[in-house]
């Protein structure tokens, strides 16, 4: 049994992925995304807050604990990105060790982890490797969304954001570029992305991913219960409990 954590177009959130269904065959359920309330108990640092009161939504940057091959040419890439497109930024170090500018940007607000479903609140639109948890995160906070796919998963939710409207075409991380990060930029501001992107969070709300993923674990549980007679008995061989000293 395998459900799915996930969220298209402007039927239910648990219908947007339902073209690659085919083949997945009758013990896959769809049940929407399920979320952690981080935010409720967070509170964040001083200097974040301040930064954030002094201008503009930002956009976030982050791939989280994936490694970044050259981290110091992505960092400057993405600082002229900003630059470019005259936006502020939070860029995550993350593991890839994003970040170590040869001078502090005023316009660029490094941080470590944060609880997404805060962060994202506060930002414009997002850019990221396209995890499922962290492109729910996003989406669920209305943020038009850039996807950078390292591997697994991430390319299919790439598409999906892109087929959506809600974001640009995935940008692979072997692809990540000057020009294709300001582009990406400029169509997260579009303002009609920003309206489909609210319009996709406002679908998420109406589901309830947890009930529906408890729903599916009891469906797929086996109906007919064992005759005790059919149980077969312990072996006089082997037992675990004996082996830990419990009979």
């Amino acid at each position: 049994m395998r459900w799915l954590n996930c969220a298209d177009e402007r039927m239910p959130v648990s219908d947007l992925f339902h073209a690659g269904f085919a083949d997945w065959g009758p013990k896959v359920d769809v049940v929407g995304f399920c979320f952690l309330d981080l935010a409720s108990n967070y509170e964040p640092p001083k200097s974040l807050e301040n930064w954030l009161k002094a201008g503009t939504k930002p956009i976030y940057i982050g791939f989280g604990s994936l490694p970044v091959q050259e981290p110091e040419k992505m960092t400057e890439i993405i600082v002229q990105a900003l630059e470019i497109t005259g936006q502020r930024g939070i860029i995550n170090k993350g593991w890839g060790g994003l970040g170590n500018l040869a001078e502090p940007k005023d316009f660029v607000y490094l941080l470590d982890n944060v609880p997404h479903d805060w962060l994202f609140l506060q930002c414009a639109a997002v850019v990221h490797h396209g995890g499922a948890g962290t492109t729910a995160a996003g989406l669920k906070a209305a943020c038009p969304t850039t996807i950078v796919p390292f591997f697994g998963d991430q390319p299919f939710w790439g598409d999906r954001v892109h087929a959506r409207g809600v974001g640009p075409a995935p940008i692979p991380i072997d692809e990540f570029s000057l020009p294709k990060l300001v582009n990406a930029i400029k169509f997260m501001l579009d303002p009609k992305v920003k309206e489909l992107a609210v319009e996709l969070a406002k679908a998420m709300e109406e589901e309830d991913g947890v009930k529906g993923a408890v729903k599916a674990f009891f469906k797929h549980l086996p109906c007919k219960t064992q005759d005790p007679e059919q149980i077969p008995a312990p072996s006089s061989l082997f037992s675990i409990s004996r082996c830990f000293g419990c009979s």
